[in-house]
């Protein structure tokens, strides 16, 4: 991992750890109280997005901003960068940074989000091996996407989820459905279990399957159980444990990166509300 990387993760640990409740105060005292959002930050055994595994023994962090703007309508501004760990010299090099921002409409019956992300790979969309960027995406360094999500309570604590994705860069789309639940066991620990998967559109960074394939195919299952312990009314710890099971539009790309169609990977995330 990059030194300064390494000492600002280091610094953001410490400080979110030492004065969780007076860092809350200080930020709401500067922006004042009608903007709220989250710090957090955290640590993954492995990366998978949207099904696809971009690196091992990743460290990030993220910020939120969110404010009301009207009636039922909320506006928010994210901040997140990643990095992989393994990265010395000679080594794969990951590192990726968003900047996104997204109007959400609670409509009474459900939520109605749309979303603006910018993604920067400092390392090519592939990432690197011994600064030499790898074919993946022709090594792409950017991309721009557009998404509309609808989530909703449905019964029994239920949660669902329908979100689509249109990637200006690649013309592609991508498709995604939940479900979770939480529950919580006391005061302080909760529990929530939560089940996704995606659906490839127009080739949306699917690996070619052979002659006469077609790459519009589920990309992956994800299932995932946390448990989130509220250390002051401010902070969350939450340590996870994640299973990727990869499927047709997925398998190619990451058994060639040296993945089995099912990984399990776990990691913790720590953070702060304002």
């Amino acid at each position: 991992m990059k030194k300064t990387t390494q000492a600002t993760f280091g610094i953001i640990g410490a400080a979110l750890l030492g004065g969780a409740t007076t860092a809350s105060a200080e930020v709401e005292a500067m922006i004042g109280d009608s903007v709220t959002g989250e710090i957090s930050t955290g640590w993954d055994s492995q990366y998978f997005f949207r099904g696809l595994w971009f690196g091992d023994e990743t460290a990030w962090t993220n910020v939120e901003f969110s404010k009301e703007l009207a009636t039922n309508l909320t506006g928010s501004v994210n901040l997140f960068y990643t990095e992989v760990l393994d990265n010395g010299a000679g080594a794969f090099a990951y590192s990726e940074a968003n900047v996104g921002a997204a109007l959400s409409y609670d409509a009474g019956f459900g939520t109605f989000d749309l979303g603006l992300l910018h993604y920067r790979f400092f390392d090519g969309f592939g990432g690197s091996t011994a600064g030499v960027k790898g074919a993946l995406a022709n090594a792409n360094e950017d991309a721009t996407e557009l998404s509309l999500t609808y989530s909703q309570d449905i019964a029994w604590g239920v949660s669902a989820s329908l979100m689509y994705a249109y990637d200006f860069r690649i013309d592609g789309q991508y498709a995604e459905f939940g479900l979770s639940k939480s529950w919580q066991l006391n005061d302080c620990v909760g529990l929530d279990l939560s089940v996704s998967t995606g659906y490839s559109l127009d080739d949306y960074y699917a690996a070619n399957l052979g002659a006469g394939a077609e790459d519009d195919d589920f990309t992956h299952v994800l299932v995932s159980l946390a448990l989130p312990v509220a250390l002051t009314e401010t902070s969350t710890l939450t340590p996870h444990v994640t299973a990727n099971f990869s499927q047709d539009a997925r398998e190619a790309t990451n058994n060639a990166n040296g993945q089995d169609d099912t990984e399990v990977y776990f990691g913790a995330s720590f953070a702060v509300s304002f």
